[in-house]
């Protein structure tokens, strides 16, 4: 039967792309937590428990080369508990995907389109990932290709047009308040690591499966940078206080920027950008939702859950908060944070023991024989 492949680029691209956008959409590093003018520290420290989860998701789906989570869980756990493990990742990507579209269309429908309802805002956005993700993972690869240049020009300028607006003295003092607070804005940032869970099903795609865990550490990094740069450039131009309070930061920083009389609402550029990475971002979980989904129930094709599917993300945007504070309760450090990090590692460390306990490194070495006679 035929298989779709993505090369280790495209992987790349994908990854760094919906990582990006959570950085340009609420900068939770800075508005979860308290750490104020030191958040681009928290945002360096959160790579070190970022890149722990990482490699956990990464390096055991690199064992099962060709498998993805719904059939290595199955391999290890059984059918049963198999299945019960990989509906927790599934039920992870609806609510990312739900989460970023609500958000997203909060933004466009407060913005730009307020006599729009939300609803039709969000049914357009996700048509479009429909359409691709129809078409199948090749088409997203090739997609990404196309976007990943324009999407990084975009975030450049978003970062390099305010700066006309710095004051250096807003990032001073450093760690005046101590290490607690950095840790807690560590925490947030961290959560938002559960994008890499697509790696279980996006990884027997790639044409090189055992460049899976380098190239998804090395997209971390990437994003990683980009975080503590937006976090310094958002400090430098709000200030610390009023950036902690805003709901979009950097949304926030960039409309108050006026380059000249004649060029004004540059604004539009990190909304076209934090667009484009909600696409990606989209098309990704709805491939691995209706892929995994397939799986867990024996279809030989996902295409026919696909808009099922989309239809269920649309419905629980809309349904599954009352308005745009409750989605912001999604990067609470203290209460709903840690249930997230608990229902991404929780699988993950089931999988991990089960997998140590048969040892599969200990098995009989080929050219032995167990005749005694």
């Amino acid at each position: 039967m035929f298989t779709e492949k993505i090369v280790s680029r495209q992987l790349f691209y994908l990854l760094f792309i919906m990582r990006v956008t959570i950085v340009i959409s609420v900068l939770p590093v800075l508005t979860a937590g308290e750490a104020l003018q030191d958040a681009w520290i928290a945002g360096a420290v959160s790579f070190i428990p970022s890149a722990a989860i990482v490699t956990l998701i990464g390096a055991l789906t690199i064992a099962f080369p060709g498998k993805s989570l719904v059939q290595y869980s199955q391999e290890l756990l059984g059918s049963i508990a198999g299945k019960f493990i990989s509906l927790i990742y599934l039920g992870i990507f609806l609510f990312m995907a739900g989460t970023d579209l609500r958000i997203y269309a909060e933004v466009l429908k407060t913005g730009f389109l307020p006599e729009t309802p939300i609803s039709v805002i969000m049914a357009l956005v996700v048509f479009v990932a429909v359409l691709v993700i129809f078409g199948g993972l090749e088409v997203l690869g090739r997609t990404a290709d196309i976007i990943f240049p324009i999407f990084l020009l975009m975030i450049l300028g978003s970062l390099f047009f305010p700066l006309i607006h710095a004051d250096f003295q807003n990032i001073q003092p450093v760690i005046a308040r101590g290490w607690s607070p950095l840790f807690l804005a560590i925490v947030a940032p961290t959560s938002v690591t559960a994008q890499y869970a697509n790696l279980t099903m996006l990884a027997p795609s790639l044409d090189e499966q055992h460049k899976t865990l380098k190239v998804a550490l090395w997209s971390l990094l990437a994003a990683t940078f980009v975080l503590v740069c937006f976090a310094v450039v958002v400090v430098l131009v709000l200030g610390p206080d009023v950036g902690s309070r805003a709901a979009f930061p950097v949304f926030k920083m960039i409309r108050a920027t006026r380059i000249s009389e004649f060029l004004e609402r540059v604004e539009i550029i990190t909304i076209f950008a934090w667009g484009l990475g909600l696409f990606i971002a989209l098309s990704v979980n709805l491939y691995s939702g209706s892929k995994g989904l397939s799986q867990v129930f024996g279809l030989q094709d996902n295409r026919p859950l696909i808009l099922p599917m989309a239809v269920i993300w649309v419905v629980f945007g809309i349904q599954g908060y009352r308005d745009f504070f409750e989605v912001a309760q999604v990067f609470d450090p203290a209460f709903f944070d840690p249930i997230f990090i608990t229902a991404l590692l929780f699988p993950m460390l089931v999988l991990w023991t089960a997998y140590l306990y048969k040892r599969p490194w200990k098995k009989q070495p080929r050219g032995t024989t167990q005749n005694k006679g």
